[in-house]
């Protein structure tokens, strides 16, 4: 009975180092971590941790934690913030997406990719994606009903399809000098935008990418975009004619820079 009662204690003793180790990484409890690329680092899902404010750390079991999982986070209703490590490198598809009382988010430097819907239909309110981010997946941030304000960092190199897209209350958007494209229906029915700056990088504008936009009233392009490349249906009415012929019968609204850095003003109509 000794014997037993010894070993009893020793697993115990066992569980207990095991919990305080895990703890020890500064992450939110719960989390569960796999081991990837020869066991040399881990990606990280939710396992138990499925509401309140989630920690991911830099490091587990003293390997670095470099990614989050598809689908990690997927319609976890409860959780209201993630504070992501500084050894994440990929936010993978599908990562947080449906967290509709997601409101803040904090992404590293470290992040260099962000995968399809990765934050669609979240509760985010601010968005700074990096300048060591390279890759936005498309619908990213598809749906996200409380997003004001977007700053997109100089290494993004284009917006792809539906990005933010029905983002209704976005106002802000800062892209990055290194966006050369604008993707289709990137931020289609944002009703809330009012002003967009297209920096001079952007050579291409896709279909509907400002589609029922319907209060935007400036658009400032900076650069030159071919005919060929200016979708006819990328903004409310017909921009692309607006932009190529100066002529105030053309219709429109706003203010748009062309490529010889001449402008004009129309009225709203």
């Amino acid at each position: 009975m000794i014997n037993k009662f010894k070993v009893v204690v020793i697993i115990a003793f066992v569980t207990v180092q095991t919990m305080v180790v895990f703890g020890q990484d500064g992450g939110t409890p719960g989390l569960l971590y796999v081991s990837i690329n020869n066991n040399t680092e881990f990606t990280v899902r939710a396992g138990t941790a499925t509401s309140g404010a989630i920690v991911i750390p830099a490091t587990h079991n003293n390997r670095p934690v470099t990614s989050i999982s598809n689908n990690a986070f997927k319609d976890l209703t409860g959780i209201t913030s993630v504070t992501i490590g500084s050894n994440v490198a990929r936010i993978e598809d599908n990562a947080f997406l449906g967290c509709t009382n997601l409101a803040r988010l904090t992404i590293p430097n470290s992040v260099t990719s962000i995968g399809v819907s990765a934050f669609e239909g979240t509760g985010l309110t601010t968005v700074t994606i990096g300048n060591n981010v390279d890759a936005v997946g498309f619908r990213a941030f598809f749906g996200c009903k409380n997003l004001t304000t977007v700053t997109i960092g100089n290494n993004v190199t284009a917006i792809g399809l539906s990005t933010f897209a029905d983002c209704r209350d976005l106002n802000r958007v800062t892209i990055g000098n290194k966006v050369s494209s604008i993707g289709a229906n990137v931020f289609e029915n944002c009703l809330s935008l009012t002003t967009i700056t297209l920096p001079g990088n952007v050579t291409s504008i896709g279909a509907n990418a400002f589609s029922g936009c319907t209060n935007l009233i400036n658009v400032t392009i900076q650069g030159t975009i071919s005919s060929s490349n200016f979708s006819r249906s990328a903004f409310p009415g017909d921009l692309r004619a607006k932009y190529f012929i100066s002529d105030e019968r053309a219709g429109g609204r706003g203010t748009y820079t062309r490529p010889d850095g001449s402008s004009r003003v129309w009225a709203k109509k």
